[in-house]
C-alpha cells in the first residue's frame, strides 16, 4: 500500500500536469490536493531535488513540472517518495540486498515470486504517465468511462 506521502505527491503532480502553464505555491497545491502544507513542502522539495519539479521563488513563483507530463511515469514519482518498489530488498533491482534470514538465496522461492511481482509492478507503473492520469481524470469526470474497481480474487479448484 502507498503511504500518505506518496498519495499527496501523486495528487500534487497530477494537479500540476492538469495546469502545465501555471506555477503553484505550496499553499495553493495543498489546498487543491487537500494535503497538509508543511508535509507537502517536504515532498515537493524531494521531488524538486530529484529533477521532477522546477521551483521559482518570489511573488509570481511556485512549482511546475520539470518535464512534460507524458515523460513522467508513476514509477518515477514513487521511487522518489517511496524508495525501492520491491517488497523485499532481495527482490529489488537497484537496491538489492540478500535477506539475512534466507538459508539459500540461489534457490529462494520467496525471492523468485517477489521479483516477479516487482517486475510486473514496475512495468505497470512505468506504463502510466502523468498525462495518462490527466486523461483518465477528464474521462471519469465527463463520465466517458467507469472507474476501475479491484477484481475480487476467486479461487478456482
Amino acid at each position: 500500500m502507498l503511504n500518505r506521502k506518496s498519495v499527496y505527491a501523486l495528487h500534487a503532480l497530477q494537479h500540476l500536469a492538469q495546469h502545465p502553464d501555471e506555477r503553484f505555491s505550496t499553499a495553493r497545491l495543498a489546498e487543491a490536493c487537500k494535503s497538509p502544507r508543511r508535509f507537502l513542502e517536504q515532498i515537493l522539495s524531494a521531488l524538486r531535488e530529484a529533477g521532477l519539479l522546477l521551483a521559482e521563488s518570489g511573488r509570481s513563483g511556485g512549482y511546475q513540472l520539470a518535464r512534460p507530463a507524458s515523460e513522467v511515469s508513476l514509477a518515477d514519482i514513487l521511487r522518489v517518495v517511496e524508495g525501492p518498489i520491491a517488497l523485499l530488498p532481495c527482490a529489488s533491482h537497484r537496491f538489492y540486498e540478500p535477506c539475512a534470514e534466507c538459508p539459500n538465496p540461489q534457490a529462494c522461492a520467496l525471492q523468485d515470486a517477489l521479483v516477479q511481482v516487482r517486475n510486473e509492478t514496475v512495468h505497470a507503473l512505468k506504463s502510466i504517465s502523468l498525462a495518462d492520469m490527466v486523461a483518465r481524470a477528464s474521462e471519469l469526470t465527463l463520465a466517458q468511462r467507469n472507474i476501475l474497481r479491484p477484481t475480487p480474487y476467486l479461487r478456482t479448484p
